[in-house]
């Protein structure tokens, strides 16, 4: 009996992490698996201007500043913008000028951060 209840106990566990995962991955929304549209609220847009006073942020600023200034960095920038109509919604949602936009990089939680000069 002790085997029986020990295997139970085993089995138990070891199927426990994998519904887990099965249910975290139905806590998506069709929609947003599907289409891969992005809200606004998750795009956060940096200028770039604004990282120059903190001096943690200053090798990001000078990345940035050289990739504004450096024509096939912004041509391939807004290539990659073009690419994401989503992407590109949710920034005239913000009124962003898509001109401005010198690097997108995707965030944490899937979310974009968007540097414009």
């Amino acid at each position: 009996m002790n085997k029986t209840v020990t295997f139970a106990l085993a089995s138990l566990l070891a199927v426990s992490p994998v519904a887990g995962v099965a249910y975290a991955q139905e806590s998506m929304g069709a929609d947003t698996m599907s289409t891969g549209a992005i809200s606004a609220d998750k795009v956060n847009v940096v200028v770039i201007s604004s990282l120059e006073s903190d001096e943690s942020q200053r090798q990001e600023f000078d990345r940035l500043s050289s990739m504004a200034n450096d024509p096939a960095a912004m041509e391939k920038a807004q290539a990659d913008l073009q690419a994401d109509p989503a992407l590109t919604q949710a920034l005239a949602s913000k009124n962003v000028q898509l001109q401005n936009v010198v690097d997108v990089k995707t965030a944490a939680d899937g979310g974009k951060i968007v540097y414009v000069k």
